[in-house]
C-alpha cells in the first residue's frame, strides 16, 4: 500500500506493531510503502457451564505471557530480515512494557515512539498517522 504523502516520514526501514490483548499486527514502513508482514492471535481461552460461556482467569496469564513471547520473536526475526533502522510500538502500556523489557538489546535499541494505545481496530493508515504524529511531538 501505498503512504499519503504526508505519512512518508520513514525514508529508512521502520517497523510498526500494532497490538492489543489478542492480536499484533506487523508493517514495514519505508519511502513511501506500507506494507502488512505478518500477524499473531492468542484469543482468550474460553469455557462453558450452566450459566454459559466464559473466560477463565487462571490460564490468561500463561496465555499472555506466551503471546509476549511471540511478539518479541517476531519482532527479533523481522528486524533480522527486514533492513529495519527504527522499531515502534502501539499498544496498551503493560504490553509495551512486557515486550520492551524482553527485547534483545539489539532491537531495544531501535525503539521509536512507544503509543500506549489500543488502535487494533483503526485502519493501518490510521495507525501510521498516529506514530507520524508522535513523531512530531519528539521533535
Amino acid at each position: 500500500m501505498q503512504l499519503p504523502t504526508d505519512l512518508q516520514h520513514f525514508p529508512k526501514g521502520a517497523l510498526l506493531v500494532a497490538s492489543d490483548s489478542v492480536k499484533a499486527s506487523f508493517y514495514l514502513l519505508g519511502g513511501d510503502a506500507l506494507e502488512e508482514l505478518d500477524g499473531l492471535e492468542f484469543p482468550h481461552e474460553r469455557a462453558q457451564d450452566a450459566e454459559g460461556p466464559w473466560t477463565p482467569d487462571e490460564n490468561d496469564e500463561a496465555r499472555m505471557h506466551a503471546f509476549i513471547h511471540a511478539i518479541v520473536e517476531r519482532i527479533d526475526g523481522l528486524v533480522a530480515d527486514h533492513a529495519v533502522h527504527h522499531v515502534h510500538l502501539v499498544m496498551p502500556a503493560e504490553i509495551e512494557h512486557a515486550v520492551s523489557s524482553h527485547l534483545p538489546e539489539s532491537s531495544q535499541s531501535l525503539l521509536g515512539v512507544k503509543l500506549h494505545v489500543d488502535l487494533m481496530k483503526e485502519a493501518p493508515l490510521d495507525i501510521v498517522r498516529r506514530v507520524v504524529g508522535e513523531m512530531g511531538h519528539a521533535a
